[in-house]
């Protein structure tokens, strides 16, 4: 399982490893080796070729004295240059102790001119500046250098743990910060790092192991891996019938929007659900039903336009009075009319199941949000950043800053399953606990992707999936959908929506 920690958190985990017997220096050359295996690998090998490290005078400083002395014993050319100062932190100065003797150093503000000719020909920079230490904003004089190498500096840049100028528990980028093409992030994931816009200036993000057991941690979010999700995939046994995955209704589609109705449902049989009914209007079935083939239908009146009616609400009504399903999907493609917002509020007062409402449907709950603490067996909302700036009231760039704190207010108050999708979709449980996913890419960034997901999701409810996990396990695959789509394809540009439905069965064997 991978974390990801606020700095208080990550300094927690390295005061119980230091209490269990893995000593801050320990800790800290573990650190630079783990950098250095990885810097290793970036480069094809590091001998004979040329590095300059810029070192803080705190822990990160430190990790970049252990990172100068393992390049320089591989027969690289380092310089490693303080840009503030000699360390300062206990830590840090004995690991300057160590190697002093071994590795070229020199302090910036003594030797401007050599360090920024060092630094325009070298074959790679590596920050350790401030790592998890830095915030508010940068002093001109770093300002200075790190503007320089962003623009004129043609080699690799990689930052160990946190680039230099972003606060790592914020997200928040201060104006001049290193903009590296890799960061070697150590031990776990910085919360901050998964906000925005700290997430598009770390570049290649990866993590680095230190040797912190997982003992060590306490409270903290989780990314989405195979190892944790693998358990709560639904069981399909030799003994069993189509009742045995649930049955699911899906309330969507509208004459505008068929291909809401037809991507939902495809995505819920496509991960395993036993029946599906989608109500829908009758145009749009007309539309859909060759296919597919395998769901039920509902046909639901219509307005001259193809949406739903007010006829349309009572005939769910009595479905609801009359069928028993196990979970029930509401929202796509159904428009922004006051029939949805009826139909939704309807849904999730009176299902005796869980109720996943998805796009139409969210926008609908604006005005009166308060609704989704009237479910009888849970709600899951699935927003992206747009919709939930409609449900929420607050703008959307204050979403963004810090997708997790606000994805778990919201479940908390609301009493929900929260997914705020997104790239490093947050999914939030009532009681606190929230996952990170990390699977996805640009691919899905097309009209339609939202509705496979909502399907995804809703088929894995129904399959009897505890709902934190149905919504975490859910963008998972839709997103390691997306990633293999790419992989095979040589690009995201192609993928569309309906292509992810087809590999689900490969990814879910």
């Amino acid at each position: 399982m991978r974390l990801t920690v606020t700095n208080e958190q990550m300094k927690a985990a390295e005061a119980a490893a230091d209490k269990n017997g893995i000593s801050y220096m320990a800790l800290m050359r573990n650190a630079g080796e783990a950098c250095f295996a990885r810097i290793s690998k970036i480069l094809g090998g590091v001998e004979d070729k040329t590095f300059v490290v810029l070192a803080g005078r705190g822990n990160n400083g430190g990790d970049g004295i252990v990172i100068a002395n393992s390049l320089t014993e591989a027969r690289a050319s380092v310089i490693l240059v303080f840009v503030q100062d000699l360390p300062k932190s206990d830590t840090a100065r004995q690991c300057y102790s160590m190697y002093e003797k071994v590795v070229k150093s020199t302090l910036y503000v003594h030797r401007k001119d050599v360090v920024k000719r060092a630094l325009g020909s070298c074959d790679a920079i590596i920050d350790c500046v401030f790592g998890t230490g830095f915030h508010g904003e940068l002093e001109e004089n770093l300002k200075d250098l790190f503007m320089y190498i962003n623009e004129s500096c043609p080699g690799i840049k990689i930052s160990a743990d946190v680039p230099s100028g972003i606060n790592s528990d914020t997200g928040e980028v201060a104006e001049g910060a290193f903009r590296p093409d890799y960061t070697i992030v150590l031990a776990a994931m910085k919360t901050g790092l998964y906000n925005h816009p700290a997430f598009e200036s770390c570049g290649r993000i990866m993590i680095a192991d230190i040797g912190i057991p997982s003992n060590c941690y306490g409270s903290c979010e989780a990314v989405l891996t195979d190892d944790v999700l693998l358990e709560f995939l639904p069981k399909r046994t030799s003994v069993s019938h189509k009742g045995t995955f649930g049955r699911m209704l899906n309330i969507s589609g509208s004459a505008f929007y068929t291909g809401a109705a037809l991507l939902s449902t495809d995505g819920a049989l496509r991960t395993g659900v036993g029946l599906c009914t989608l109500a829908t209007p009758t145009r749009v079935i007309n539309a859909i039903a060759a296919a597919v083939p395998e769901t039920t239908y509902l046909p639901l009146e219509q307005d001259f336009d193809g949406f739903i009616n007010d006829k349309s609400v009572d005939m769910i009504k009595k479905e609801l009075e009359n069928t028993k399903y196990d979970a029930i999907l509401i929202g796509c493609g159904l428009g922004s009319r006051k029939t949805t917002t009826d139909l939704t509020e309807l849904v999730i007062r009176n299902a005796d199941c869980p109720v996943i409402v998805d796009a139409d449907g969210l926008n609908s709950l604006a005005g009166n949000i308060n609704v989704l603490k009237e479910s009888k067996k849970g709600v899951i909302v699935t927003p992206h950043p747009g919709e939930f700036s409609r449900m929420t009231g607050k703008p959307t760039a204050d979403i963004q800053r810090d997708r997790i704190a606000s994805a778990k207010k919201f479940a908390k108050e609301y009493g929900c399953v929260t997914v705020l999708k997104g790239v490093n979709t947050v999914i939030a449980a009532p009681d606190g606990q929230t996952f990170v996913n990390t699977t996805g890419n640009a691919g899905l960034a097309k009209g339609g992707s939202g509705d496979v997901l909502a399907g995804i999701i809703a088929s894995l409810a129904a399959q009897g999936t505890e709902l934190m996990y149905a919504a975490a396990l859910g963008a998972y695959l839709h997103g390691q959908a997306a990633d293999r789509l790419v992989a095979r394809t040589h690009g995201m540009a192609g993928v569309l929506p309906r292509d992810i439905p087809k590999i689900l069965p490969e990814i879910l064997k």
